[in-house]
């Protein structure tokens, strides 16, 4: 039980926040979720819908419980729901107010209401947008160390815009042309010259199909063929640059006079790296031709092979001729209502991502509904995601509606090949960005009112932002594709340079008011969410000291705890930027009686009320330190399990 309240000045305190940090929530209509398609709206997802599957689910899960003889567990206490929910929903802990006004509510639907008010917040989409980033490894350069700017700003996009995760991996899967107008073309530039690597990631990520192993040889643990990964790897061979014929020329030209330093040969290199690379044309031909190792009897080294789907609706493309359209040919048969690995793999991920444990494991290994804890429940939740239309947003708010989301943790760990009962949530270590992002919370409070990284399309020469307001990237893209002789290119290249180094004042001006740090792109430094500085972080940074994802390899992000980690919580920046930072908002919402304070600093920190014997410690401490005190109170709460651990 929590230390009594002092009611006087909370109280009025109390629904001063109740009514601006809620009531914009209490005012929405209940229609919540759109998943537009085909370029026509759907039928509007209500929460009566969602609270309805929620139904559904639990009955399914009583079935579980009823069959294997389990008692239901209890339900978690508020306290336990709301951070629970704050971390798994936007990916941080709630401010000192938000946590006020949650556990001091009498409200009986005040559960219901704070996941609406989370799921139709920018936290949404600042959490989920780490997640899909994460999983597409976004970073915001590209091997050849130019900006990703364009595909960054899409994946972002996709999930703002709450796209449907069928529509978004077709448009991905399928994307080709100038990536300063489609930034999906970002999803084959971020692989260029491992095209079968890309293929062998996408058939994971997607299709929930390791592949990796029949890129060399026939998979000896699983079904697949050296020739299926072959087949499969045809629908989208070709890829190339577009006219990046044009530029090879006039670049063997400029290498062979060794004029490659000059300000000409600079402004033709800066066109290749930022321009043609920035490209894709030529994938999708439907055929490849089988590597000089291939050592099997079904085909021979140099073979040309045609693109045949090894599952789900039979696809094929001829092995005679190029074609064109392979890409899109591949994107819908890997999206297609049929292809039941698609939308299992998708509802797996996010069942886990909310209640803690997948339906199978590991979520990216598809596993038949037959062979899961409970098939009846696995298909419910593979109909539902269709009958939602692919709304992640919506499909994730139905579990944080349910039942078996709120029971009190668990802290039993599942036995090698033992199928989950889901009879609580497993008690987990935040990631790098839950832990950030809920420091970041502390210094500023709610970290939604921060700025946010830009998407700029100005065009940065020399690492700053040149022709402002005269020409965009996308426009520099499209012109220099256009041109199909390498006599004109090399006009149009010292042209540009003539206008870049002549300038108008207007312009100069210009760009000093857009400037940010060189050649960012819009990423921030500083205090702001993890979805808003550099994909990755740079090493040293909180980020990458807990764990974030280097976003080279797939699922390379950890959670474990290091030396580095303690450090910097003991003495580092965790110490600097939290605990000696007076200007911190949890040392702000500290006002009023000693016992106010430290009430509102567990708020702040473990979102819960101090027990009374920790009040008695806390008070103890600030009597014997003074203002010191609180700020060693902070510090010790911080470095807590309680506060590291995700309830």
């Amino acid at each position: 039980m929590g230390y009594p309240l002092h009611t006087s000045p909370i109280e009025k305190t109390r629904r001063l926040l109740t009514a601006s940090v809620l009531a914009p929530v209490l005012a929405c209509a209940s229609l919540l979720h759109a998943a537009p398609t085909d370029g026509e709206e759907k039928e509007k997802i209500t929460e009566s819908q969602l609270q309805e599957a929620a139904r559904q689910i639990d009955a399914l899960v009583a079935k579980i419980y009823k069959r294997e003889g389990v008692s239901v567990p209890e339900d978690a206490s508020d306290s336990v729901f709301l951070r629970r929910s704050f971390l798994l929903a936007v990916g941080r802990i709630p401010t000192v107010e938000e946590a006020r006004v949650f556990l001091e509510s009498d409200d009986p639907n005040k559960r219901v209401l704070l996941v609406r008010y989370l799921m139709n917040s920018k936290g949404y989409e600042s959490h989920m947008g780490n997640w899909l980033i994460d999983m597409l490894r976004v970073r915001d350069h590209f091997e050849n160390g130019r900006t990703a700017a364009p595909y960054m700003a899409w994946v972002r996009n996709s999930v703002a815009e709450n796209q449907p995760y069928d529509a978004m991996t077709r448009e991905l899967l399928s994307a080709q042309g100038a990536m300063w107008k489609n930034g999906a073309v970002g999803y084959y530039i971020r692989d260029k010259g491992m095209e079968l690597d890309n293929m062998s990631n996408t058939m994971r990520l997607f299709l929930g199909t390791r592949m990796e192993c029949a890129q060399c040889h026939d998979d000896p643990f699983n079904d697949w063929e050296r020739m299926d990964f072959f087949r499969l790897a045809a629908f989208t061979n070709g890829q190339s640059e577009m006219r990046k014929g044009v530029w090879d020329t006039l670049w063997r030209e400029i290498r062979d006079a060794k004029t490659e330093r000059t300000p000409l040969g600079k402004m033709v290199r800066f066109l290749g790296d930022e321009v043609y690379y920035a490209s894709l044309t030529g994938a999708g031909t439907g055929r490849i031709k089988l590597p000089g190792d291939y050592q099997y009897r079904d085909g021979s080294p140099g073979e040309w092979v045609g693109a045949h789907t090894p599952f789900g609706k039979s696809t094929r493309m001829s092995d005679r001729r190029d074609d064109d359209d392979g890409l899109e040919t591949f994107a819908s048969w890997v999206t297609d209502p049929r292809n039941e690995r698609f939308a299992t793999i998708i509802t797996n991920r996010m069942w886990k991502r909310i209640i803690g444990v997948g339906l199978f494991e590991p979520v990216d290994e598809y596993q038949k509904p037959e062979n899961t804890t409970s098939p009846e429940l696995t298909r419910y939740l593979v109909r539902l995601m269709h009958e939602l239309g692919y709304d992640l947003k919506a499909f994730q708010h139905a579990l944080l509606l349910t039942r078996v989301y709120a029971f009190a943790s668990s802290d039993q760990e599942l036995a090698m090949g033992e199928k989950p009962l889901f009879d609580g949530r497993k008690i987990e270590r935040m990631s790098a960005e839950q832990y950030w992002d809920s420091l970041v919370t502390m210094i500023a409070g709610n970290p939604d009112k921060l700025p946010t990284r830009g998407s700029s399309d100005s065009i940065y020469y020399g690492g700053r932002p040149v022709l402002v307001g005269e020409m965009t990237m996308a426009e520099l893209q499209q012109q220099v594709l256009a041109i199909d002789d390498p006599k004109k290119l090399r006009t149009f290249a010292a042209d540009l340079l003539d206008r870049i180094s002549k300038g108008s004042e207007s312009g100069r001006r210009k760009n000093r008011m857009m400037m940010r740090s060189r050649d960012s792109r819009g990423a921030l430094e500083g205090i702001a969410r993890a979805s808003e500085l550099a994909s990755p972080a740079p090493k040293g940074h909180v980020l990458q000291i807990f764990g974030q994802s280097d976003r080279l390899l797939l699922d390379s992000a950890t959670r474990e705890a290091n030396a580095t980690q303690v450090l910097s919580m003991l003495n580092g920046q965790v110490e600097k930027l939290v605990v000696a930072n007076d200007g911190a908002h949890i040392h702000k919402l500290s006002q009023g009686s000693p016992q106010d304070r430290i009430r509102a600093i567990f708020f702040g920190t473990l979102s819960r009320s101090p027990s009374e014997a920790e009040m008695q410690l806390m008070l103890a401490e600030v009597e014997a330190r003074g203002e010191a005190g609180y700020r060693n109170i902070i510090s010790a709460l911080v470095n807590t399990r309680e506060f590291i651990f995700i309830p």
